[in-house]
């Protein structure tokens, strides 16, 4: 069985070595246990009934039994199933919607119109920092009724509570969260307050609506679930966003054609996530014995479905090794999850993408990195903690 050092600090899932490891095999082994990389693999047990999230196994094997992650992580929506799962999931369902997203079409656009000004002012530009970061967290703040003024500090932490796929990467990573998700926690507790007495066109104002007429949730229940769109509706983007202008800046020729060809864009948003998605692993663990493709599972082993590698499957996609904005892509991404807990953030993150893109490449020549380039772990949310760039 190949072995395939994740922890490194430089350790790529699109390095040479997890390619011929998945060459070898489905799986390979790693200091966090067993690692599914090819397509079908991840696809089938993203779908099995026989895994669950293992959230308490999670934070044990990271060294976390209390505090303000725990509280938060262990009974998170994700890591419900069944009726639970339902129940919440149907609260966020019904004031959540398509119409929802689209409604928020414009402000995306108008924001990343902003963002761009600025950086055409400014010349290079460090992208995280001036774009990446806050287009997302401008629209999830509309989305749920943050004012402005509160922008920065919410920023912070729901930076940091994205870093909880990645404990196993580093010292203080818990401690950061814990601190991200104690601020969070006191601060979603004041807006349902300031929503119950005045509520406006915003999701908490929905959803605060629904679980005073519906009794459906607990209180400690709806602000988990906000919480919880918080951490999904700002990290995930932020690294998605960023780690598409790398894909573009290696293929430069691929951002001039979509400038030339407007019509990709739909395929270019796929690919830019297919090849480099910040869901780059998802966790799952076995809550039963079961034998999967000759392999044994016992129950409490952990899988890490390599998203990356997965997503670069050549049993999958036609020249998957290669980013091509043209390529038709048959099979359907992975890094949204599958089954019941398909992502419900999905449809805004590809808003996002669809909507910031077009004015990037309307506005710029093709991007590229000048010095400092610096990333997350390959583990969990990963993509640039800092990307300076220059237009071509």
């Amino acid at each position: 069985m190949s072995f395939l050092d994740v922890l490194d600090p430089a350790f790529s899932f699109a390095s040479p070595e997890v390619y011929a490891a998945q060459h070898a095999d489905w799986y390979a082994d790693s200091p966090v246990g067993l690692l599914v990389l090819r397509y079908a693999e991840v696809q089938e047990l993203l779908r099995d009934r026989r895994l669950d999230h293992g959230s308490d196994d999670y934070l044990r094997r990271n060294g976390v039994t209390s505090g303000p992650l725990y509280d938060w992580f262990t009974p998170m929506i994700v890591n419900q199933d069944g009726a639970d799962h339902r129940r919440l999931r149907g609260l966020v369902g019904r004031s959540f919607t398509p119409r929802t997203v689209d409604g928020l079409r414009p402000f995306i656009r108008a924001t990343a119109e902003r963002l761009a000004d600025e950086i055409h002012e400014a010349g290079d530009a460090e992208f995280v920092d001036a774009f990446a970061n806050r287009l997302p967290l401008a629209v999830m703040c509309e989305l749920l009724g943050v004012p402005a003024e509160d922008y920065d500090v919410f920023s912070v932490w729901t930076s940091d509570i994205g870093l909880v796929f990645g404990l196993a990467g580093g010292t203080g990573t818990a401690a950061r969260v814990d601190r991200a998700v104690a601020g969070l926690d006191g601060y979603v507790d004041t807006l349902i307050d300031e929503k119950a007495k005045n509520p406006a066109g915003d999701l908490i104002s929905a959803m605060v609506a629904a679980w005073r007429a519906e009794g459906t949730c607990t209180r400690e229940e709806l602000r988990n679930l906000l919480v919880t769109l918080v951490f999904g509706a700002h990290d995930n983007t932020r690294h998605q966003i960023s780690n598409l202008m790398v894909s573009f800046a290696e293929h430069p020729g691929q951002w001039t054609l979509l400038r030339e060809r407007p019509d990709l864009l739909g395929r270019a948003v796929t690919e830019a996530m297919r090849w480099r998605p910040s869901a780059a692993t998802v966790f799952r663990r076995a809550s039963e014995d079961f034998e999967f493709r000759g392999l044994d599972l016992a129950a409490g082993t952990f899988l890490t479905m390599a998203v990356q590698a997965a997503q670069r499957d050549p049993r999958a996609y036609s020249d998957g090794d290669r980013f091509d904005i043209t390529a038709v892509r048959d099979a359907p991404l992975l890094q949204f999850g599958g089954g019941p807990h398909y992502c419900l953030g999905s449809a805004l993150a590809q808003a996002e993408l669809s909507e910031a893109l077009p004015v990037l490449v309307r506005r710029f020549g093709p991007p590229v990195v000048t010095t400092g380039l610096t990333w997350r772990p390959a583990i969990g949310i990963h993509g640039p903690e800092a990307l300076p760039l220059r237009f071509g």
